[in-house]
């Protein structure tokens, strides 16, 4: 029997343990961190048992409140940058082939583990609502792309219908890859169209008396579909399951065509309401963009360049206003980035779960190495050199694969299919070379160790903030009030980036692990919230 989960169900198997002697401060946390204090099972979305924690002093009682371990710890005594120098490239190729040679047991549920990520592009868009479904691949009308208008009407009434009038909708060419190439009979000189939105903002100020037209590029996670419908009544994401005692993820036939749309939109609206122009493009293989391949994020990364590149040229641009005008090449150059070059413009490049993957991918492009990662041994370009102002990581992966799971993974993908997905060392060790760092997630995050998230941090040697939920992974999915404090850190940290300031008004305080997860708001998602709440 599956029913949803109604708040008296929610505190089931909270319960707080605490702790006798050292028994889980050995491989769960560095020596660094304070050792945890209790354990709390962990519900939506990891359905985990006994996860680590620290008690907090709610309003309400004292809680356990759980976060993820710290996957692999460095060895005792090693001497050097642990999680940069074991899990380079070259690292993690090599770790894949050891596997190869243990045999099937080792390649095996890798092999099955990687399907996840070489599959058919995301294209939900329209299965709900015929309008607003697209050939991707294809010769598109712009006009029949959503638009943020079609969100105002009913039953959506969303917020981002108001940026209607300001927004274009945008499409870049942009080059096929290597896996395409060789896997998929793609020719070489087949070229893709990456589309979203543009929408143009009135100025921050830039704390020299000036107004000033910064860009922020937010790239959504894995699956999210800029145009897709999101059903407002459809606001619980997880069911539970009282045979297997799990919570599991809800499904919405019929209604909902991407849950998570209408939140990150919400994002998309926040920062443009703040006065920054925003750009949102579909990563290629998602949504309303073009292409074969879901996950090389190297490519995704390298596609925020070229769009900027080209709202200066015109080359391989088209562009569409609220009034139906369609602008192509010579004719659309230069209207957008309020007539900056691209070279100039301020941009703040930012993303979630995937997302963030492209972020941290365009942050070590920009400042430290051009290179595809697409083979081993390859050269290393001269940075790119846009003038990057800041990378804002939500469900954050900066703390690359040394702090996961999936190092076997990643060095399948690299090694058979030419497709880079997670950061490797060499971009968490490029984060002294970022100009500032916002990091946002849920403190039971799947995607890696908290302690990786306060690594990047400690790292940064510019403007930084971490802002921590008590929630899971997917940036949208720990409760309205957890997702509006995200949205409201990343508006307040990128008015400070561009106003110069030194510290980022209201982000939170702390010195340890500990710290950092009780800064928390006191807000569980919701399966999650004790009993009586």
């Amino acid at each position: 029997m599956v029913k949803f989960a109604v708040r008296l169900m929610g505190g089931a198997g909270f319960a707080c343990l605490a702790l006798t002697g050292s028994a889980l401060a050995e491989g769960s946390v560095s020596a660094r961190s304070p050792a945890p204090e209790c354990t709390a099972d962990v519900h939506y979305d990891q359905n985990g048992k006994s996860w680590p924690g620290y008690y907090a002093e709610d309003a309400d009682g004292r809680h356990c409140v759980p976060f993820t371990a710290t996957h692999k710890l460095a060895p005792d005594g090693y001497k050097g940058d642990y999680y940069v120098d074991e899990f380079t490239d070259a690292k993690v190729r090599a770790a894949w082939a050891d596997c190869l040679k243990q045999g099937p047991a080792c390649s095996d549920p890798v092999r099955e583990r990687v399907k996840t990520f070489i599959r058919p592009p995301f294209a939900a868009t329209g299965t709900v609502n015929p309008f607003g479904k697209i050939d991707p691949d294809g010769d598109v009308d712009l006009d029949d792309i959503r638009r943020p208008k079609f969100f105002g009407q009913a039953p959506h009434a969303e917020k981002i219908a108001e940026v209607d009038s300001r927004t274009w909708i945008v499409e870049v060419e942009v080059p096929s890859e290597r896996y395409e190439h060789d896997a998929l009979n793609v020719a070489p000189s087949k070229t893709w169209k990456v589309r979203g939105w543009y929408i143009e903002g009135k100025g921050v100020e830039n704390g020299q008396g000036d107004v000033v037209r910064p860009l922020v590029v937010m790239v959504g996670g894995r699956s999210i579909e800029t145009t897709a419908i999101h059903d407002p009544k459809d606001e619980r994401v997880w069911v539970y399951n009282a045979e297997k005692g799990t919570y599991d993820t809800a499904k919405f036939p019929g209604s909902t065509e991407v849950w998570g749309s209408l939140q990150w939109r919400e994002y998309l609206r926040k920062l443009n309401e703040a006065g920054f122009d925003v750009l949102t493009l579909d990563k290629r293989a998602h949504g309303i963009s073009g292409g074969l391949d879901t996950s090389n994020t190297v490519e995704q990364a390298r596609d925020i360049f070229r769009a900027v590149d080209a709202f200066e040229t015109g080359k391989g641009l088209r562009i569409a206003g609220s009034d139906g005008t369609v602008l192509t090449g010579d004719a659309a150059a230069g209207k957008l980035l309020a007539g900056q070059k691209a070279r100039d413009v301020q941009l703040l490049i930012g993303g979630a779960s995937q997302g963030s993957l492209v972020t941290s991918h365009a942050m070590y492009l920009n400042f430290v190495c051009d290179r595809a990662f697409e083979e081993a041994n390859e050269a290393c370009g001269a940075p790119l050199g846009y003038n990057v102002k800041a990378g804002i990581a939500l469900a954050e992966f900066v703390h690359a694969v040394g702090y996961t799971p999936r190092v076997l993974i990643e060095g399948l993908l690299r090694s058979e299919y030419h497709v880079p997905y997670i950061p490797t060392g060499e971009i968490l060790g490029s984060v002294p070379e970022w100009p500032a760092v916002f990091l946002g997630r849920g403190l039971w995050d799947m995607a890696g160790g908290l302690e990786g998230a306060l690594d990047v941090y400690d790292r940064g040697t510019g403007l930084k903030e971490i802002a921590v939920v008590r929630g899971p992974h997917a940036e949208g999915a720990a409760g309205p009030e957890n997702v509006a404090h995200l949205q409201d850190r990343i508006v307040a940290f990128s008015k400070a980036v561009i106003h110069g300031d030194g510290e980022v008004p209201g982000a939170a305080k702390f010195s340890n692990l500990r710290e950092l997860v009780l800064s928390a708001p006191p807000v569980w998602e919701e399966s999650m919230k004790p009993a009586g709440n």
